[in-house]
């Protein structure tokens, strides 16, 4: 994939790197995400990559027990507020959305997961059309990919499991009938202030379902709350007569104007998948942009060195072929499993 800076702006690359702080604070608009010292480079990605398409709105970080220098580093990013904090609970801090959005003081507000890169300016999609959320929901296939382990007997395919369903609407109490047939991906949304109750009633849903020794991003023990802070949203989408309506994902429209997960493990700054490869270019980019800005960076990772490119590319080639056998020897022994319990 190449990616350029972005063309709609003239000379953005000058001016994201010398802009003057009161042109981010007159943004309508702020990007804010949360991160602690593992996710340090997902942040320092996501703000360089802001500001090397000419991005101007608000940067904020809600950083868990960052040390000074971690938060030296991401503050060398113009635009970028620290907010730092220390974790109260040992639930992954993926569930400390709502306390990142809080921070914006913009009437539009974007959440972007800390590892995201955007590959052009976004600014222009950042709308909450007709008081909507604007937030990804997941095709059928990859629905389907989501609940594989949990479908049932008269599950329709692509469907949101029916035993899920149940749950969700028993911890939820409200509706009676869900008002989404699939689920929305939480790495990337935008919201406006008048959205701020809601995420106020998430918060208090993940703290109420999601229970503390919950770690990670994914929790294989809970079939309702798998995806937690994302399982916990789309709960209330379907059974919280306060959710608002939500509207189409635009970020995902123009690959010259996108916003980049790296949704895999492992993420880039420990080693590389055959997905994130494809961007392996433009973050050497960022990162040679930001060195000729002054930007203060840590040291490099070794999957970040060019020497180590080739063995990064075999490594996560290598990785793709066992993780899709793995996949393909799963999804079989799951089928006849079902079959057999079916006969």
């Amino acid at each position: 994939m190449d990616i350029k800076k972005d063309s709609t702006t003239a000379n953005h690359h000058e001016r994201s790197a010398g802009a003057s702080s009161e042109q981010y604070l007159c943004s309508q608009h702020t990007v804010v995400t949360a991160c602690d010292h593992s996710f340090l480079w997902g942040a320092l990605l996501l703000g360089l990559s802001m500001r090397y398409q000419g991005m101007i709105c608000p940067y904020h970080v809600l950083a868990y027990d960052l040390s000074l220098e971690d938060t030296c580093f991401l503050e060398s990013i113009p635009g970028t507020k620290v907010f730092p904090t220390t974790r109260t609970d040992s639930r992954s801090i993926c569930t400390q959305k709502p306390g990142a959005i809080a921070t914006a003081e913009t009437d539009i507000i974007v959440w972007m997961d800390a590892d995201c890169i955007v590959s052009g300016n976004l600014e222009r999609f950042f709308v909450c059309p007709d008081n909507t959320i604007q937030i990804r929901q997941r095709g059928k296939e990859e629905n389907a990919s989501v609940y594989r382990n949990y479908y049932s007997h008269g599950d329709s395919y692509g469907s949101i499991p029916r035993k899920v369903r149940e749950q969700w609407q028993q911890d939820v109490g409200d509706l009676q009938n869900s008002r989404i047939e699939r689920v929305y991906q939480t790495n990337c949304f935008v919201l406006n202030r008048s959205h701020l109750d809601f995420i106020d009633i998430w918060q208090k849903q993940m703290e109420k379902v999601i229970p503390l020794h919950t770690t990670g991003v994914y929790n294989s023990h809970s079939i309702a709350y798998s995806m937690t802070d994302e399982s916990v949203i789309n709960s209330l989408f379907a059974y919280s007569s306060a959710a608002p309506m939500t509207s189409e994902y635009l970020m995902d429209k123009d690959p010259d104007a996108a916003c980049i997960h790296f949704g895999l493990n492992p993420k880039p700054w420990q080693h590389w998948t055959l997905q994130a490869f494809k961007v392996y270019g433009y973050v050497q980019s960022l990162l040679q942009w930001a060195s000729e800005q002054n930007i203060a960076l840590p040291q490099l990772p070794a999957s970040f060195l060019n020497q180590n490119m080739q063995k990064e590319y075999r490594r996560a080639k290598y990785s793709a072929m066992y993780k899709e056998l793995r996949y393909q020897a799963s999804s079989g022994l799951r089928a006849g499993l079902r079959h057999l319990h079916l006969k």
